[in-house]
């Protein structure tokens, strides 16, 4: 039966740890965070506008793509330092934060840069960020031996460890004069800080919905398993929007266009995405599957759903290809 479009995000398939809970964690949102986050949502920590962890998550977003000049890229043979200047910042998917702060790329991110050129040579390849503002990004430990600025920038991508997938929050109702248990964080109405549960486990696997922001999706099969993936929640073609406000349920799905064969990038980009394809869901070799028939389960067609593991995460090192 060919699968329909309907994802819920990231829904806890496997973990350590015992049901319902496996291993959560205890996490708070900022009471002016005006940002959803939905149940099966992943999730990264908060940062201020100079790329510091604030203590508390927020939703998670795509890799962000940063506007830069062509002579935007400088470094320092001697100190092996780069530094990037930068315009404006665009998420693949979701939301950058912008409440409580604008945002900067968060220290401990990944940044790649491919295309680049200088006088001599490039700056091409992936570092990690040491510092940042909301307009710069700084890699103290670059080890670049090119002194010098860019001639044309090329392309600069940030990629954010996510710390986990959303399962829950409790927060005092201002309305409701009341502690209240909630499916998602709605953007408001707590008196103070919002416990939310997280969960962290690096073992832990989820099963999700696949689709294409960019062009007609297909089914992932067994080719794709091993590689790492990237999510979204706007389909190609669709207008789909940011969460179900009805059921508190994400509507984030894998995003196909993220795997090595749509990526400019290639291997390189791939290696830093948040999650790792484990196997086809339901999928038993040789014969069709019994559930092929419930959503989702045809691994056949557009639209299958498929096991994930965590790649680029707070809680374990990556597994890129």
């Amino acid at each position: 039966m060919a699968n329909t479009f309907a994802p819920n995000g990231f829904a806890q398939y496997i973990g350590t740890g015992a049901t319902p809970s496996y291993e959560q964690v205890s996490a708070a949102i900022s009471s002016s965070n005006t940002t959803n986050i939905f149940l099966n949502d992943p999730v990264v920590q908060a940062t201020n506008a100079t790329g510091i962890g604030t203590g508390y998550i927020t939703q998670a977003y795509g890799p962000v793509t940063l506007t830069v000049a062509a002579t935007a890229i400088t470094s320092n043979a001697t100190t092996g330092a780069l530094t990037v200047t930068f315009t404006a910042a665009t998420a693949s998917s979701g939301n950058l934060p912008t409440s409580p702060n604008s945002w900067a790329p968060p220290v401990g991110a990944y940044m790649t840069i491919s295309g680049s050129t200088m006088s001599s040579g490039n700056l091409n390849g992936t570092f990690q960020i040491t510092s940042s503002t909301t307009t710069t990004a700084v890699c103290a430990n670059a080890g670049v031996t090119i002194n010098g600025t860019s001639t044309a920038s090329g392309t600069v991508t940030v990629y954010v460890p996510i710390m986990g997938v959303f399962a829950g929050c409790k927060y005092l109702s201002t309305t409701q004069k009341t502690i209240i248990p909630q499916r998602y964080w709605g953007g408001s109405d707590a008196n103070g800080d919002v416990q939310a549960y997280v969960i962290t486990d690096p073992n832990a696997q989820f099963i999700v919905q696949t689709a294409n922001s960019n062009t007609t999706a297909t089914a992932v099969g067994l080719s794709n398993v091993g590689q790492n993936i990237a999510f979204n929640y706007t389909n190609y073609g669709g207008s789909q929007t940011n969460g179900n406000t009805s059921n508190g349920n994400s509507t984030f799905f894998a995003d196909q266009y993220s795997l090595i064969a749509n990526s400019g990038a290639g291997a390189v980009s791939n290696s830093f995405l948040p999650f790792r394809i484990i196997s086809l869901a339901n999928y038993v070799p040789g014969i069709t599957s019994p559930l092929a028939s419930i959503n989702g389960n045809d691994s056949t067609t557009a639209y299958n759903k498929i096991v994930v593991g965590f790649n680029n995460s707070m809680q374990r090192g990556l597994a890129g290809i």
